[in-house]
């Protein structure tokens, strides 16, 4: 890349990778490129360039106003390569466990006859999620992008082992994420992803029954 490179242009890493693997990109590139750690923070759709970002790095501040001036939305973490990413890595520990929880969770109750059942006592633990949302949306995700959730995962697990913790759920994420990713390449499962959680619970538990 670097034999490429002319006029010190700003390189902006949008990759989903571990801070560390974005430091190596940058020390790689030397003084050839002005690099920019870079996170996004949300779905491209709708927003599209408006997409909540992070930017990161010593070279941070230079690139914020043009970034602007194209009517992006970007926000500063830090002037230290890998501080974007950093914050991108470890929520996905999160949104990305949580999705694969849901899965687990709802697709042993479907399997149990008592989806309802569990979504309503879940209220009393957090009464300020609407569980008949979050459940279809957090599937369909998975559905649609299970695979490329799974290796984003795999970078936040080496995320965690630079940060020196051991991803234990992380690891059992990524094997979630993975399989539901294969599941959802299924028209079976397709066709009803803009249907109800049971229409969609139904048909992710056969798709799941055949593979095993």
């Amino acid at each position: 890349m670097k034999a490429y490179l002319r006029c010190n242009p700003f390189l902006l890493d949008i990759n989903s990778v571990s801070p560390g693997r974005k430091q190596a990109t940058a020390k790689m590139l030397d003084a050839t490129a002005r690099y920019i750690d870079v996170a996004v923070l949300a779905p491209i759709h709708p927003a599209r360039h408006q997409t909540p970002l992070l930017i990161a790095g010593p070279h941070s501040q230079a690139v914020a106003p043009a970034l602007a001036a194209l009517g992006m939305r970007a926000s500063i973490a830090g002037t230290e390569i890998g501080a974007a990413a950093a914050i991108k890595m470890v929520r996905s520990v999160m949104i990305k466990g949580i999705e694969a929880l849901t899965l687990e969770c709802f697709l042993a109750a479907a399997r149990a006859g008592v989806i309802d059942e569990v979504a309503a006592s879940m209220r009393n633990n957090y009464p300020g999620l609407d569980w008949a949302k979050i459940v279809p949306y957090n599937l369909e995700r998975m559905a649609v992008h299970g695979e490329r959730r799974a290796a984003e995962m795999e970078e936040v697990a080496e995320t965690l082992r630079e940060l020196g913790v051991e991803p234990l759920m992380t690891n059992a994420t990524v094997k979630r994420q993975r399989e539901m990713g294969e599941i959802g390449q299924q028209q079976t499962v397709r066709s009803v992803l803009e249907k109800d959680r049971a229409a969609m619970l139904g048909a992710i538990s056969a798709a799941a029954r055949d593979r095993h």
